[in-house]
């Protein structure tokens, strides 16, 4: 299914905010929703390394994890080329104090920020940090939603000029482009008729 088409991985740690920021995409027809219950948070993040197995999760923690997911989702909207009103500073900045960083040095690598707690404020603690650095190293500018409202998917903009509109050419991208030049033709022809 072209929906379903592979859409361009994130760098390092950053691929970890893609993958978040995807556990939600397109509409009604062609949905793709993850984390709609307590337990399939868990099994996510305990998936991806985020957290221990065996810690409860609640209807509480899902609410917090999902208000960061749509919050980074309205950072990636501006990354994209959208006017986003709803850029979620003070969201962003709570979820943040309740989640605190210790930067951790590393004889062969660079510094990184850990979480200074675990549990689920640990996992929030862990993706905030991920994109901290990421905007600080820049490939945050990069991690983009496609352009096509209703599928608002995360995609890594690979291309030199950060042009990249669409989460994939063959799918939203193609079906944009048509719908476009339908609506010049249909322009043109109600012009031509007067």
């Amino acid at each position: 299914m072209e929906f379903e088409e592979q859409s361009r991985v994130a760098p390092g740690q950053l691929a970890l905010i893609q993958d978040f920021v995807n556990t939600r995409y397109g509409n009604k027809r062609h949905a793709h929703v993850e984390l709609t219950t307590p337990e399939q948070l868990r099994v996510w993040l305990v998936a991806h390394g985020l957290l221990a197995d065996g810690i409860p999760v609640t209807e509480g923690d899902l609410r917090r994890v999902v208000h960061l997911r749509e919050a980074l989702r309205s950072y990636l909207r501006v990354n994209s080329g959208f006017e986003n009103p709803a850029i979620q500073d003070e969201l962003l900045n709570h979820l943040a104090s309740n989640a605190p960083l210790t930067v951790r040095f590393h004889r062969d690598a660079l510094p990184t920020l850990e979480p200074d707690l675990s549990g689920i404020d640990g996992s929030l603690a862990r993706l905030i940090g991920i994109v901290f650095t990421a905007m600080i190293d820049g490939t945050w500018v990069r991690l983009k939603v496609c352009r096509n409202e209703p599928c608002q998917k995360a995609f890594y903009d690979t291309s030199k000029n950060r042009s990249g509109a669409w989460c994939s050419m063959t799918g939203c991208g193609s079906r944009l482009k048509a719908r476009a030049y339908r609506r010049r033709k249909k322009t043109q022809a109600d012009y031509t008729s007067y």
